[in-house]
């Protein structure tokens, strides 16, 4: 056998041990993680979101930005409008004879419904809104941490992963760490492969 062929077929060989033993090393170490130290990671993550990139002042900046105040007071104005226009129709059905069958007392309060809400005219339903959406996001700027700590709603984060099945947790972190793994497997094929045709330039040396 030439010494270029041997080469190649040692290099080949320590390459494919080299990829081989850093992938199963890879599979048994998540596989171990996640079965053996399963409720210490949800716990740790559990503190970590928590604690670091979720924590209540965080969340009540959020709340408190202008976007936020924006997109409560469009729902809180489109509410209204629904309201208006069922008022409307309410009342219109009641006039067109569907509310023949309708009790005098009940006709009266539909009347008087209607004639509420055709006191919110635009400018009363902006204002309304803006109001609702400025106590809304006062309301959680108070009361959110106490909320947060009376209700301990950063358990869902625990319980979610403790209900996670194992293999589906190693399969999603691999998913997520897949180019830095698939670089370490080649990293390890490649120094095999060093390795082997170093052995066949040693053996050919020695021979």
């Amino acid at each position: 056998m030439t010494l270029l062929a041997q080469m190649a077929i040692q290099g080949a060989v320590g390459f494919a041990i080299g990829a081989g033993t850093n992938d199963l090393a890879i599979r048994w170490v998540f596989n171990a993680l996640f079965t053996k130290k399963k409720k210490l990671i949800a716990e740790n993550t559990k503190e970590v979101i928590c604690n670091e990139l979720m924590t209540s002042e965080k969340i009540v900046a959020k709340l408190s930005s202008p976007g936020v105040k924006a997109a409560l007071e469009r729902d809180i104005r489109r509410q209204l409008d629904d309201l208006g226009d069922t008022a409307k129709s309410v009342l219109g059905n009641v006039g067109k004879g569907v509310g023949a069958a309708l009790p005098d007392l009940l006709k009266e309060e539909v009347r008087a419904f209607a004639k509420v809400a055709d006191l919110f005219d635009n400018d009363l339903r902006a204002t309304v809104a803006r109001i609702c959406a400025n106590q809304m996001s006062a309301y959680l700027a108070g009361h959110l941490p106490q909320l947060i700590e009376e209700t301990d709603i950063w358990n869902i984060v625990y319980e979610t992963i403790m209900s996670y099945d194992e293999q589906k947790l190693v399969l999603l972190t691999r998913q997520v760490a897949n180019r830095e793994l698939r670089g370490v497997t080649l990293w390890g094929g490649m120094i095999g492969a060093v390795v082997g045709v170093a052995m066949s330039l040693v053996m050919w040396a020695i021979s």
